[in-house]
């Protein structure tokens, strides 16, 4: 399994373009990406701040989802007012991810 968070920090002009990108890749990653069992995205207390949670049955499937959205990538993180905070995560602990 391959899950990783990302913290991500958006430009307050930038926040509709940037829910709109991150609409239409969870679609996509909901039809076409069986590997994939969470991809989530919450928002914070903070503005503009939200929390992504991505998980993966393999490592192959995570890097599956880079390729195929590789091309909206560079709009996406130009978006972002910082650099996000990638954390990957190591094994399930406690819980049931499905």
């Amino acid at each position: 399994m391959s899950t990783v968070t990302v913290r991500m920090r958006v430009r307050p002009e930038s926040e509709a373009r940037f829910l709109e990108i991150l609409e239409d890749v969870t679609a996509k990653v909901a039809a076409h990406e069986p590997d994939c069992m969470v991809y989530a995205t919450w928002a914070t207390r903070e503005p503009q701040v939200y929390l992504m949670v991505e998980a993966y049955r393999s490592q192959a499937g995570r890097a599956r989802h880079n390729e195929l959205h590789a091309a909206i990538a560079p709009e996406f993180f130009s978006l972002l007012a910082e650099p996000p905070v990638v954390e990957t995560l190591g094994a399930v602990i406690a819980g049931h991810p499905r």
